[in-house]
């Protein structure tokens, strides 16, 4: 689904957590999303597993209180416990 400049692709789902939603950047740089820590964590692991492994992802917060690397075959329990040592 193509909305603007900056939104090239647009998920919409729902959780355990109720709805969410992520958009990936025009260029493929960024994916943005709108859901609950714990269903951002599981997306990002997703799209770790869907990007080349020698790609450098970082997954943040909105307010970027926090940045983690996120690598190839990190699992939730690994991010999660990043997350939580950077806050």
């Amino acid at each position: 689904m193509h909305r603007s400049e900056v939104r090239s692709t647009i998920w919409q789902f729902k959780t355990e957590n109720g709805p969410g939603e992520a958009y990936l950047h025009e260029d493929g740089t960024c994916l943005y999303m709108d859901v609950w820590e714990e269903d951002a964590i599981w997306l990002a692991i997703v799209f770790r597993e869907l990007t080349p492994m020698g790609l450098d992802l970082v997954f943040c917060d909105e307010g970027y209180t926090f940045d983690v690397r996120l690598r190839a075959g990190t699992t939730e329990a690994e991010l999660t416990n990043l997350v939580n040592a950077a806050s």
